[in-house]
């Protein structure tokens, strides 16, 4: 049984994918065609909010002021967003890159909290930076990705 924290059930695994929010499908089942589609169209603000309560790690880094480019104002609690409540197409290819590496870090070590604490800790080999820092970055997203795909085939030079 999954522990709970402050009346909420804290899951060590992810039981709906982060990329499932956004596309509102399984990404296996979709097409590279069909995701660059659903994200020039732009994801709605509501599902992207959805994926990264799936993580604490996102939530306390205030993940939706680095995919949106803006910081939340706080006396209105919400995030400045475009009259048709989506983002820009380039704010969702980054919200999408953030929920494939959680989704991705899950995989490999297994539980939502060791990929959260790998995400977060700086790493020697990305020059000190932890990998959520990459992420939000095209050319990071794919270091992190490489990074990844590695350590899944027990490569760690």
């Amino acid at each position: 049984m999954a522990p709970r924290i402050a009346n909420r059930v804290v899951s060590t695994v992810l039981d709906r994918k982060p990329t499932e929010h956004l596309t509102h499908a399984r990404i296996e089942d979709l097409s590279e065609l069909h995701v660059f589609l659903l994200v020039r169209e732009g994801f709605a603000l509501t599902d992207v909010q959805a994926m990264i309560a799936l993580s604490e790690l996102y939530l306390s880094s205030k993940l939706i002021d680095r995919i949106t480019g803006k910081p939340s104002r706080p006396k209105q609690g919400k995030v400045a967003e475009s009259p048709t409540g989506r983002l820009s197409p380039i704010q969702s290819a980054i919200a999408f890159q953030y929920a494939k590496v959680l989704e991705h870090a899950t995989t490999v070590f297994g539980t939502l909290r060791l990929a959260e604490e790998w995400l977060a800790k700086p790493c020697r080999r990305l020059d000190d930076h932890s990998p959520l820092d990459l992420a939000g970055n095209p050319v990071g997203f794919q270091v992190i990705e490489n990074y990844l795909e590695r350590i899944e085939l027990g490569i760690y030079q």
